[in-house]
């Protein structure tokens, strides 16, 4: 497929807005690259995190024909996640979706229908099964991949294969594991349901599953119960991230990136 963008025409429009119709959109089949392709274009582009130019080139082709991606749209975030998070926050809707721009990255809460994005940490893993009195080296063998005394990106798949890693790991124990994985858009620990206003890890994991609104949720749940929502409404930027990205945080220039953001929402 060309790459085409408002005012082209010819065959690969005609199969854009073919697409488009598929994706939901109420728009004609004329070839034509008018004013609704474009609005509906940026309407896409933007739910699924892509850049919001109108612009139709290899990402955006790949995008329309997944039709997975098609039905991970519902579970997306929407304003009003953002507005129940700034209220119960106390902070204003900008701050809600600069902390969510910057600490996700554009990364999206889910790979799949039903699969939250998760990364498993072997390390974790073994303090957790120590925490159940369970000694880690009687599991070791065969399993140097989930389990190991200290970090390490070596063991990491990505994607969904990190659910192969997870349940591996379930199968020695299931609290242990799903606990020492990270979830969602925030890429929350398990091990922190409790100070996200979860009982059980079981029910931190059933409401990652549930959208990025419940994601934003638990998310929002750990801003308070860290006591980190005073720094975001005084729009303490480097007091935010030195708490939340740790002390490397001005390596990463994280204070900048979230007070950019903020203004950019803001506006």
């Amino acid at each position: 497929m060309q790459t085409v963008r408002i005012n082209s025409k010819g065959g690969d429009v005609f199969t854009l807005q073919q697409l488009l119709q598929e994706w939901g959109y109420d728009i004609p089949i004329t070839g034509n690259f008018g004013q609704m392709t474009d609005k509906a274009v940026r309407d896409l582009q933007s739910k699924c995190r892509l850049t919001a130019d109108g612009i139709v080139g290899r990402r955006t082709w790949e995008l329309l024909m997944d039709k997975d991606a098609r039905l991970l749209i519902p579970l997306r975030l929407k304003e009003e996640d953002f507005v129940r998070s700034a209220e119960t926050l106390n902070v204003e809707v900008a701050t809600v979706k600069a902390v969510q721009e910057v600490e996700t990255g554009g990364r999206g809460g889910f790979f799949g229908v039903g699969k939250p994005a998760i990364l498993f940490e072997g390390h974790i893993f073994w303090s957790q099964l120590k925490k159940k009195g369970k000694n880690p080296e009687d599991y070791l063998e065969g399993n140097e991949d989930i389990l190991y005394p200290k970090w390490t990106k070596e063991h990491y798949s990505g994607g969904m294969k990190e659910y192969d890693r997870l349940e591996k790991a379930m199968r020695i124990d299931e609290e242990a594991a799903i606990s020492s994985a990270s979830w969602g858009l925030f890429q929350i620990m398990g091990f922190n349901h409790k100070i996200c206003g979860c009982d059980t890890v079981q029910e931190f994991v059933k409401r990652m599953n549930e959208n990025e609104g419940s994601q934003l949720d638990l998310f929002t749940g750990f801003v308070q119960g860290n006591k980190l929502d005073t720094y975001l409404r005084e729009k303490d930027w480097a007091g935010f991230a030195k708490r939340y990205n740790g002390p490397a945080y001005a390596e990463n220039r994280y204070d900048e990136k979230l007070k950019t953001a903020y203004e950019k929402h803001k506006a």
